[in-house]
């Protein structure tokens, strides 16, 4: 069934985490949003917590209320990430629309395990053209574990760096670079692209 424009108002998303300041997660100073739930199952993916579609629901419009509060002064952009964006796309598209209406110079970028042609494809996810139409700059691809990559934004080779909107006037962030935020009540969240010498030595802290 279709939903109008009414019913999207009132769409919700399963999220995994936020972030804001974030400055390896995209061009310039972004926050992030984790989103919950990915179908793919790439092999030694960084984030298998956010595969299980097993988050409560948290409304667009209060979300996006969240990021406008909390968004750094500097914040350049949104990334969405996860789990896997495009599987709650329908929901997404409509955060972003939100979003520009108090901020209209958002850039966005999307991680995502589908490649560009899956997502313009008969077998795309629903919603994937709209988000498609709604977003900047796109990462596409599975991770393939044994292929590691060193360019910016992408933790393998076969993953590609898509421009679809805005031009991004600030730098990448450097190859490799990673981010340790610890909250109030001492949880650690690491975001980038740690190596797997990184991933254990932050394993074993955490433990």
């Amino acid at each position: 069934m279709l939903l109008d424009r009414d019913d999207l108002g009132a769409l919700g998303l399963r999220l995994a985490g936020s972030a804001s300041g974030s400055r390896v997660n995209g061009p310039g100073s972004r926050f992030v949003v984790w989103v919950q739930g990915c179908t793919l199952g790439c092999k030694a993916c960084f984030n298998p917590q956010t595969h299980a579609p097993n988050a409560d629901v948290t409304p667009t419009d209060e979300l996006a209320r969240r990021v406008l509060a909390h968004r750094a002064e500097s914040s350049s952009g949104l990334t969405l990430s996860g789990g896997e964006p495009f599987e709650q796309a329908v929901a997404l598209e409509r955060l972003v629309v939100d979003l520009r209406r108090d901020w209209p110079t958002l850039n966005v970028l999307v991680f995502s395990g589908y490649t560009l042609e899956e997502l313009r494809g008969p077998r795309a996810p629903r919603g994937a053209t709209e988000l498609l139409a709604v977003i900047d700059l796109l990462v596409d691809g599975r991770y393939v574990a044994a292929d590691a990559s060193a360019r910016p934004l992408r933790a393998s080779r076969n993953q590609r760096l898509w421009v679809l909107g805005r031009p991004v006037h600030e730098p990448l962030p450097a190859p490799l670079e990673v981010e340790v935020q610890i909250g109030p009540s001492g949880a650690i969240l690491v975001s980038g692209f740690p190596d797997a010498r990184l991933r254990r030595a932050l394993g074993e802290l955490a433990r």
